[in-house]
């Protein structure tokens, strides 16, 4: 643990000095952020409290024209009752993650300190050709919530106080055909050993961006369930072919957005099937710089079961376990009072046979200073579900509020 820090706080001073330095300011880029966050959940008679002091680090360096690279840190200190519920443990943690680049420690029964290297990656580029081998974000979703055509680091849209999103330890290749058309090709690597790899074709007519993608999924889900003493461990591991097509445009002044994905499946046991994924999403903004978007997202297979709130607002997901429904719809709407104030109101509908919810978030931000905010955010979730026991339908409901002090450097 104690090499761990020291590692950590060297190369923490050694970017600070370096990004001083006027001789070496155009080849060393040393930005991030610190944040302290407070937050209160409250779900029936039980309440529970929770405070993350969450710093970012992100060094990029650019020894020349063709050559760059990032590392960048994500370290949180979490305290609070949360974290007696927390399958954390002690040591290096894998996550989604080929490489054991996230250090975990728990102290006494309300302290975590969770020491994280989410990006980590050498670039080379040469006239169309861009080469990219590390951990790294790749993007291949056109929609904001869901998206079936994200096959390598899918998102939590519930992880607000994560705006980097995930990443991956994969190797992209890109080289660009045209102005507006590329040719995309990608492989990573899971927590246990299996691959991931695709090709997406990129292209624009009627003024309207398409994407058709083709590849090869195998990723192995792991659950594991503590009870008292005893830890069960459940794995399902998905082998499947896919296909994929994407596109994003306009009618008029209102965007347009779509996402659809077939996976094939290659398992021969009793339990394996087929999946579609779709989504579509509209977004506006008026003259007054209001925004408002709408997305639906629809699955024909729910690998997702139950009903705990804490499984649904931060549990690991891939691009086939996004939602514990069939039917999804999501509604936005974002208004900025002045220039260092602004709202935004989200709210979600999930529905089928099995379960029924909704979850409606308002938030607000204001601007302190050019480099300082503080933002309040309220989460509201409700379930209703039959008990496996009773066989009776119940409902469950569940608060979260958090406030957030941000410091950008």
């Amino acid at each position: 643990m104690k090499k761990i820090l020291l590692i950590y706080y060297i190369i923490l001073n050694f970017s600070i000095v370096t990004a001083q330095n006027s001789t070496t300011l155009s080849k060393l880029d040393f930005h991030g952020y610190l944040s302290g966050m407070p937050s209160l959940f409250w779900m029936e008679d039980s309440t529970t409290w929770q405070s993350i002091i969450h710093n970012r680090l992100n060094l990029d360096w650019y020894p020349s024209e063709r050559i760059s690279g990032s590392i960048q840190f994500r370290n949180q200190l979490i305290t609070g009752e949360f974290i007696e519920a927390t399958p954390a443990k002690n040591g290096f943690n894998k996550e989604n993650y080929y490489f054991p680049l996230t250090f975990q420690q728990k102290f006494a029964d309300q302290y975590l300190l969770s020491l994280s290297i989410d990006r980590a990656w050498l670039q080379y580029t040469h006239n169309k050709l861009e080469i990219k081998l590390g951990r790294q974000r790749i993007n291949w979703g056109q929609t904001f919530v869901w998206n079936p055509n994200d096959l390598f680091n899918s998102r939590n849209f519930f992880e607000f106080d994560y705006p980097e999103l995930p990443g991956a330890d994969a190797i992209r290749i890109q080289y660009y055909t045209g102005y507006t058309s590329s040719v995309d090709l990608a492989a990573k690597a899971d927590d246990s050993g299996k691959i991931t790899a695709g090709t997406l074709v990129h292209f624009n007519h009627w003024n309207t961006d398409f994407q058709l993608m083709a590849a090869y999924f195998n990723q192995s889900n792991k659950l594991e369930l503590e009870f008292d003493t005893l830890s069960v461990s459940v794995e399902r591991e998905d082998r499947d072919l896919v296909g994929g097509f994407g596109f994003s445009g306009a009618i008029s002044n209102l965007s347009v957005r779509g996402e659809l994905s077939y996976f094939y499946s290659l398992k021969t046991s009793n339990n394996s099937s087929n999946q579609l994924l779709t989504s579509l999403a509209f977004d506006y903004t008026f003259s007054d710089q209001t925004y408002l978007m709408f997305e639906f997202f629809y699955t024909d297979k729910v690998y997702l079961s139950g009903t705990s709130i804490m499984d649904m607002y931060s549990g690991t997901r891939n691009v086939k376990t996004l939602t514990y429904t069939k039917y999804n719809a999501f509604g936005q709407v974002i208004y900025p009072v002045n220039p260092i104030l602004n709202t935004n109101l989200a709210a979600m509908y999930f529905y089928d046979e099995n379960l029924l919810g909704f979850f409606v978030g308002p938030n607000i931000e204001i601007s302190l200073a050019d480099n300082l905010t503080l933002a309040s955010f309220f989460q509201f979730f409700a379930f209703r579900y039959e008990n496996p026991f009773s066989k009776k339908e119940e409902w469950t409901k569940s608060n979260f509020i958090f406030v957030r002090l941000k410091w950008n450097f």
